[in-house]
């Protein structure tokens, strides 16, 4: 295979010790056809998880619009000397070989809708699959929600932000604004980069002006109190205002950013992060924004045996993390029903693991967030101590190597990644 024979070995082998159900004592004959829609963290966590739990009692195909998994990281390093002329390559796996080595079928289109109550999809090529389980894993549409400023996705967008730097540098500007837009957005990289410009500022001994406009009254206040507290610290200590309580509009002429109901803030550049919003898909009730609500086991309300993980969901806090404990669930729970030998589900408290980076020392956050994405009682902030990585930081998971060990990504992914990929933990930080 091109990129993942080894990778697989430990998953290709827990499918294989799997054997079919008896029922009534008679082996099931036939695998339950389960569909899994969609190339990000989400499916391919859903595949690897649906072959290690549920082995042959189900036969997978998987319908994604590339063949490339790609995971771009949203930290932004600072320029330096050897600063490269292009992006840094993202970790990048063949999604069609790693399909054909675990025994599943793949095919390179689009969902263009979802009869339910048939149990079948129409693809954008016009072709129809029929399933007895289908995951969505589709993601969410990216919107640049303040006209007029920089919008930065993620390490695709370093240049433009290398050049503001070197702005600062040269003093053709000083005042820089990091805007938090209204709606569903995942702030941290907003936050990350105004760290970093101040810091970049203080060691090159030149004026800078460094502002946070968000729409919540407390910085990154998503993670709790202990942590809206903290990064208000660390904002202040380096020098970072905070505007809370402010909804981003638009950027003027004069490069100043508006604000809704009133008022406007001075600037000489102003960045922001995309808006998302949840994928229109014909036979899919979509809420809030776009979004497809679904129960604590992911399933699709109003649907029977469609399931939906990842940032399609109608759950505000979108992360690579997230995502993939959502994929185990479902994964979890097709099993069971297929007849396989695990448990059924029992969703538990959902854990958000992540660093604020762009200060002197990195800063661990971990939230425990209930049904609704609001924070639950738990650990706070921690700082990382001086020279340490992510390696020893946060104790690994079982099995998974401890650089890893600090945002893992999922139970199946992030080791898949590990070997699959050439693969530092800087990359494994999906923001």
């Amino acid at each position: 295979m091109r990129d993942c024979p080894r990778a697989l070995f430990g998953v290709a082998q827990m499918w294989r010790s799997q054997r079919w159900p008896k029922v009534d004592g008679m082996t099931i004959s036939s695998p339950r056809r389960v569909l899994i829609v969609g190339g990000g963290v989400a499916a391919l966590e859903t595949l690897l998880a649906l072959r290690a739990l549920a082995g042959d009692t189900v036969s997978v195909t998987m319908v994604a619009p590339n063949e490339r998994f790609c995971l771009r990281t949203a930290l932004c390093r600072e320029p330096s000397a050897e600063e490269p002329s292009a992006e840094d390559p993202p970790a990048s796996c063949d999604l069609r070989a790693c399909a054909e080595q675990l025994g599943a079928d793949f095919r390179r289109d689009t969902l263009h809708a979802v009869a339910g109550h048939q149990h079948r999809v129409r693809l954008a090529s016009f072709a129809t699959l029929d399933y007895d389980f289908l995951v969505l894993g589709l993601g969410a549409r990216a919107h640049s929600a303040v006209p007029g400023a920089l919008v930065f996705r993620d390490q695709r967008d370093a240049g433009h932000v290398w050049r503001i730097l070197h702005e600062l540098e040269r003093e053709e500007i000083r005042r820089v604004v990091f805007a938090v837009p209204s709606g569903c957005a995942w702030p941290l990289p907003v936050f990350e980069l105004a760290l970093m410009t101040a810091r970049h500022a203080e060691r090159h001994a030149v004026p800078a002006d460094t502002t946070v406009v968000s729409p919540s009254p407390e910085p990154l206040d998503l993670l709790g109190h202990e942590a809206a507290r903290e990064v208000r610290h660390v904002l202040a200590t380096h020098g970072v205002r905070f505007e809370g309580s402010s909804v981003p509009a638009a950027v003027r002429r004069d490069h100043a950013l508006t604000l809704h109901f009133g008022g406007a803030i001075a600037a000489d550049r102003v960045v922001t992060v995309p808006q998302l919003r949840g994928q229109r898909i014909t036979g899919l009730h979509g809420a809030w924004w776009g979004f497809v609500p679904v129960d604590r086991l992911g399933r699709v309300e109003g649907m029977d045996d469609v399931y939906a993980a990842g940032d399609m969901i109608a759950f505000p806090i979108k992360h690579g993390g997230l995502a993939a404990q959502q994929a185990d669930l479902i994964a979890q729970a097709i099993a069971h029903r297929a007849g396989a030998r695990v448990p059924e589900p029992n969703p538990q408290v959902r854990v958000l693991h992540t660093q604020l980076r762009g200060a002197e020392h990195p800063i661990a956050l971990r939230a425990l967030l209930d049904d609704h994405g609001n924070p639950a009682t738990g650990p706070g902030p921690e700082r990382m101590p001086r020279g340490a990585s992510q390696a020893g930081f946060q104790s690994a998971p079982e099995g998974l190597s401890p650089h890893l060990a600090g945002n893992a990504l999922g139970r199946f992914t992030t080791p898949f990644l590990q070997k699959v990929v050439s693969y530092s933990a800087e990359r494994c930080l999906v923001q």
